[in-house]
């Protein structure tokens, strides 16, 4: 049996699409560092928001 395509996939449950939103965001909010997600028995149980300030010493 061949692997399911992504379209064949069922969509993701509500508590699936709950992490995925928490990571969109937290990558729409950075605008200069990282976002390093925490996974644990395949489910993610963290997200770290690491940002760096540029400051401007003109």
């Amino acid at each position: 049996m061949e692997p399911k395509t992504q379209s064949e996939k069922s969509p993701p449950d509500h508590a699936e699409a709950l992490p995925l939103d928490e990571i969109v965001s937290a990558v729409r909010r950075v605008r200069h560092g990282y976002v390093q997600i925490v996974v644990q028995d395949h489910k993610v149980i963290q997200i770290d928001v690491h940002e760096k300030r540029r400051l401007d010493h003109r």
